[in-house]
């Protein structure tokens, strides 16, 4: 396992040290704000920019109709549960095929996506891209991962592949983001529209 990096900043603040993950569950079920589960520590989850939100909807609106029949597309309300790094996090994007595993019956926590994606901001990129990095990749399930920065045109798909991660950066103007894992496109034209 990785060393924790602990990345936090003003957005992402530690609320409740030394909690169960039936304290968290409590407490999260309880409150408007949404907040992560790291190893006993409730985290605050920083707010989001339109941006951002525009990216989700463009991923979810697009990829909907691709996957219907096979997989379902989740945004940002759906829990995802990293046994290995006793974590409970809130990808951006999650795709599943198939039957979906959750924790105990609890259909907030999903524990076997096969895509994950995190739409990346100046205050959480550093974040997502190293520790969340690693706690998803330490899932069986998961296939590709991708990072989507939101302020500019630029996308880094990462693969699993013979055992390792291949990686893919797109700019390019008529690049398109294909998920081989789940056969599933977007350009990024309509991406970022």
């Amino acid at each position: 396992m990785m060393q924790e990096l602990n990345i936090l900043t003003e957005e992402r603040r530690v609320v409740r040290s030394g909690a169960t993950v039936e304290e968290y569950m409590e407490f999260e079920n309880t409150t408007e704000e949404r907040h992560e589960f790291h190893n006993g520590d409730i985290i605050t989850m920083p707010g989001v920019h339109h941006k951002h939100a525009i990216i989700v909807a463009n991923l979810v609106g697009f990829f909907f109709p691709q996957l219907r029949g096979r997989g379902r597309i989740y945004s940002e309300m759906l829990k995802l549960n990293i046994p290995a790094y006793k974590k409970i996090v809130y990808p951006d994007v999650m795709i599943t095929l198939g039957e979906e595993e959750f924790v105990n019956n609890d259909s907030m926590r999903l524990q076997n996506p096969i895509v994950v994606i995190e739409v990346l901001s100046k205050g959480t990129a550093k974040y997502d891209q190293t520790e969340k990095f690693e706690y998803y990749r330490s899932l069986p399930s998961v296939q590709e991962i991708v990072f989507i920065r939101q302020h500019e045109r630029f996308v880094t798909l990462y693969r699993r592949q013979n055992g390792g991660w291949m990686m893919l950066d797109m700019t390019d103007s008529d690049a398109v983001l294909h998920l081989e894992s789940v056969q599933a496109t977007i350009s990024l034209d309509d991406l970022y529209a």
